[in-house]
This record gives C-alpha cells, structure tokens and sequence, in this order.
C-alpha cells in the first residue's frame, strides 16, 4: 500500500500546486477528481497483485460436502474426519459424515445416500479395494465430483473417482526396512502384523518392508491380521510370542502404531523389554508412538499425515474452477527415529 499512498500524495500535490500558481477552479476540481481516479486504479492494481501473489482463497459457500467414513476407531480417523470438517467449514461449506462402522456394505450404503442427498462433492475414504464401485460410479454419473482419500480403489480415475489423494504405501514400508536393516544389520526373525489383504494400505506398507529386506538375512516366523485395532494387534502378538517363543524374534512390524501399541503391550506382558528384546516399528506418526520413539520404546515410525482438510478443499477448488487435477495426489511422508523425532508433530 506504500505504493498507493505515493500515487495519492503525488497527484494530491499536484493538484495543490495548480491551485496556489492561480490555476482557475475548474482546474483545481479536474486535477482533484485526477488525483481520486489515479489512486482507485493504482489501489486496484496493487490490490490484484496482492491477491495473485497470495492465492484466492476457497470458498464453499453454499456447498455441501458428503465424507463417507471407513470407522472412527483409531485416533489417525478420527482426527482425518476432524481435519476435513474444519477444512470445509472455515471455507464457508458444510461437511455431512457417515460412518461405515469398518463394514464395507454400510459405506457402500452411505455413499448411496449422499449421492440421492445431492451433495455437491464427495470425499470417500475406501475401507476396502473392492465393493464400493457401484456407488461410486453412480455418484460420478450423477456429476458429483468424487475425491479418495488415504486409500486406493481398484478401477479407472474418471469413472469411479475424479481423483485420488493419498500417501505412497509401499515408500512407507520401505522406509521401516530400512531403518531396521540399520538397527539390525545382521539379520533376524520378523513378525508382521498387517491390516489384513482387502485394503491397498496394508498390502503396499507390507509389500515395500517386505521387498526391500534381504531375505537371506531377514526371516519372517509369523504374519497376522491385526484388524487395524490397538485390542486385536495385541491378542495377535500375545498368540505369536506363545506360538514363536519371545526369545525368537527380533522385531515386529505393524502397519500402523496403534498396533505397534498393541504388540508393545503382549510384548510387556510376556516379561519382555519393547527396543531391546524386541524392536517394534509402525506407520502413521501418532504422538503416542513418537514418545516411544524418544524413550527408545520403538525404534521408528514412518509418518502417514491424516489432515487431509486442506489439500481436499484446495482440491475441491480446481475442480470448481474447471482446473485439470492428476488421478493421483501424494502426500508426502518423513520416517522418524531417534535421531529426528518430535514429539509435537504426532497427532
């Protein structure tokens, strides 16, 4: 604005001297009216710049959003839900939730009832690969724009979903294999504990541990569906440490921390110290695992961002404005261990 006020006191002077050198009144009022007229320009100017410069910001209003929920069972959903309704509502829209309950039939169901609730654009976090397509095709030829979040559907961008955002699995995984192979470089015996085969997150995350690993050095005793829950990680770990023995394994991987938090507690529970008789890594970056990390309870966690709030509205933007969007957006991901953890950015 400094700009601005030059502009005005500039011609605002000119118009003084006019006056004062005998100039009749009539001039005096031209170069006045001048004066207003060259600094409402150079106002408007210096204000689209500004504008350019910053970026418009989204607006929703008017607009509602439908989001169709996997579960609230974790803190990671939890906070993506709270993370999109913010998001949504400081644009001025409105957020409707629905929440599968981790059955895919009931989010196939929601998606249905958002899409004859003509909402203006869905967000759908997919509890599986398979099972929603219908809906989902229904919803894009009703020209309701449909956004993925977090997880992959199997099936083309386009006719069941304008595009999809979501973290690189399999880099994740290969960032925790990676940073056992450093903690352990010798090799041992690992335990899985995944999130069973139906969802994209699971397989990938285990896919990219797995496959970066030497498997001459790397044995895996033991596999199990950890149902994504805290309860069920830990009845999974309790039944392998019987079935292995503790004093067999070396580390256990769970595809997220709360079933890192499962297997830390079978693992106590067997009379087992969690990062020295057993290294334990996750994925998502929750502040309960960080803690760990930083007492050396947990050797490292791969972080998998759930505020989604921002990029989807941003999203929701383009998409508003006729813009192209890619099939598929990354969010990027950091690995956090000892060296490098901060306690304050888990969730």
């Amino acid at each position: 604005m400094k700009k601005v006020l030059g502009v005005v006191l500039s011609v605002l002077m000119a118009a003084s001297l006019m006056a004062c050198g005998g100039g009749t009144a009539k001039e005096t009022s031209a170069a006045s009216t001048e004066a207003v007229t060259e600094a409402k320009d150079a106002a408007e100017t210096e204000k689209a710049e500004e504008k350019a410069d910053a970026g418009e910001a989204v607006s929703l209003e008017g607009k509602t959003v439908g989001f169709a929920q996997t579960d609230s069972m974790s803190a990671w959903r939890t906070t993506e839900t709270d993370s999109i309704k913010k998001a949504v509502e400081e644009a001025g829209g409105k957020l409707v939730v629905k929440d599968a309950g981790g059955d895919i039939a009931t989010q196939e169901s929601d998606i249905r009832d958002l899409v004859a609730a003509k909402v203006d654009y869905l967000v759908v976090a997919p509890l599986e690969n398979n099972g929603l397509q219908g809906a989902l095709e229904e919803a894009m030829e009703a020209g309701i724009p449909v956004i993925l979040v977090d997880r992959a559907i199997d099936g083309e961008a386009g006719k069941y979903f304008t595009t999809s955002i979501r973290s690189d699995f399999v880099w994740e995984g290969e960032q925790c294999a990676k940073a056992l192979e450093a903690a352990l470089p010798d090799g041992g015996n690992i335990v899985i504990i995944n999130g069973g085969y139906d969802s994209s997150t699971s397989t990938d995350r285990q896919d990219g541990f797995v496959n970066t690993l030497d498997s001459s050095k790397y044995k895996l005793v033991a596999e199990q569906d950890g149902q994504w829950l805290m309860d069920k990680a830990q009845a999974v770990m309790e039944n392998i440490l019987q079935a292995q023995g503790g004093d067999k394994i070396n580390a256990v991987y769970c595809v997220t921390d709360d079933m890192a938090q499962g297997a830390m507690k079978a693992i106590e529970a067997a009379g087992l110290t969690p990062g020295k008789d057993i290294l334990i890594l996750g994925i998502d970056g929750t502040k309960a695992a960080f803690k760990d990390i930083e007492a050396g309870r947990q050797l490292a966690s791969c972080t998998c961002s759930p505020y989604f709030g921002p990029i989807v509205v941003e999203t929701i933007g383009k998409i508003a404005n006729g813009e192209a969007v890619p099939e598929n957006i990354t969010n990027e991901d950091t690995l956090y261990t000892k060296d490098n953890v901060q306690v304050d950015l888990g969730f």
